[in-house]
C-alpha cells in the first residue's frame, strides 16, 4: 500500500475511533480523565490499523479529504447519540416515577449532563451502566466499533435519508419504553389516588394533603423494592436492544 494510503487510512481509522469514544456516554464520560480517552482512541487506531488491508480512495484535493474525514467523525457521533438515547430511557421514566411519588422537587445534578435529574433515574441509571458491564456489554460495544468496517468501509460513510428515518424510530421507541418502564409505578400511583378520594369522602375529616403524599410515597417506595428484579430484566433487555440497534444504524451508514 503507497505512503499516501497509508496515512489516509490510519487518519480515517483515527477519526472514526474518535467519534466512537469521545462522544460515547459511556466510554467518553466527563469523569473519565482526558488521557484515558485518548489512550483508548489510539489503542484501537493502532489495533484496527495493524490488521487492516482497506483499500481507500485518495483524496482528489484537501477539501474532500476533510469531508471525508468530518463524515467519519460523525458517524462515531451518530453511534453516540443512539447510545444517549437509551440512557435517557432511564432518566425520563425516573421523571415520571418521581412526579407521580411527589418528588418531583427532589432532584440531582448530573456531571454528564450538566442538569439536575430525579432520584429514581440517577439510580436506575447508574444501575444501567453497572448492568452494562456485568452483562458484557462494553465487550459487544468494542466488537462493533472494531469490525464497523466490514459494514462501512473507511471513507465510505454516507447519511442518506434512511438515517434521518432510523433516528426517528430510535427515538419513538425509546419513549414507548421509558412509558413501558415507568407505568407499573404510574398505574400504582393512579390507583393511590383513587383511594385516598374515596377515604376523602368517606371521611371528610382527614387532612387529605397529608395522607395523599405519606400513602403516595410509602407504595411508590415499596412498589420500587418490589418490582426491582423484574425491572432488572427489563433493563437487560434494553441492553440488548440498544446493541442491535446501533448495529443497524452502522449498517445503514
Amino acid at each position: 500500500m503507497p505512503q499516501i494510503e497509508q496515512i489516509t487510512l490510519f487518519s480515517l481509522i483515527l477519526m472514526r475511533m474518535s467519534g466512537f469514544i469521545l462522544l460515547n456516554p459511556i466510554l467518553g464520560r466527563k469523569n473519565i480523565p482526558v488521557q484515558v480517552k485518548a489512550g483508548m482512541v489510539m489503542v484501537f487506531t493502532l489495533l484496527i490499523y495493524s490488521f487492516s488491508s482497506t483499500q481507500v480512495p485518495e483524496p482528489v484535493n484537501s477539501i474532500e479529504y476533510a469531508v471525508i474525514l468530518m463524515k467519519e467523525f460523525a458517524m462515531g457521533y451518530a453511534v453516540g447519540f443512539v447510545i444517549d438515547l437509551f440512557f435517557l430511557v432511564i432518566t425520563f421514566a425516573g421523571s415520571v416515577i418521581d412526579y407521580q411519588m411527589g418528588l418531583s422537587m427532589a432532584t440531582i445534578f448530573d456531571p454528564q449532563s450538566n442538569a439536575q435529574i430525579a432520584l429514581s433515574g440517577s439510580l436506575y441509571h447508574t444501575y444501567f451502566m453497572l448492568l452494562f458491564f456485568a452483562v458484557d456489554g462494553h465487550l459487544a460495544l468494542f466488537k462493533l466499533l472494531i469490525t464497523s468496517a466490514e459494514f462501512v468501509p473507511y471513507g465510505q460513510v454516507v447519511f442518506g435519508p434512511q438515517v434521518a428515518w432510523a433516528m426517528t424510530e430510535v427515538f419513538v421507541q425509546c419513549m414507548v419504553m421509558a412509558v413501558r418502564f415507568a407505568f407499573p409505578i404510574v398505574a400504582i400511583e393512579f390507583l393511590v389516588e383513587i383511594a385516598v378520594g374515596i377515604l376523602m369522602k368517606i371521611i371528610p375529616q382527614i387532612n387529605i394533603f397529608v395522607v395523599n403524599i405519606q400513602a403516595k410515597l410509602i407504595v411508590g417506595l415499596l412498589m420500587l423494592i418490589f418490582l426491582f428484579s423484574p425491572m432488572s430484566e427489563y433493563l437487560s433487555d434494553i441492553i440488548s436492544q440498544m446493541l442491535l440497534t446501533v448495529q443497524h444504524i452502522i449498517k445503514l451508514l
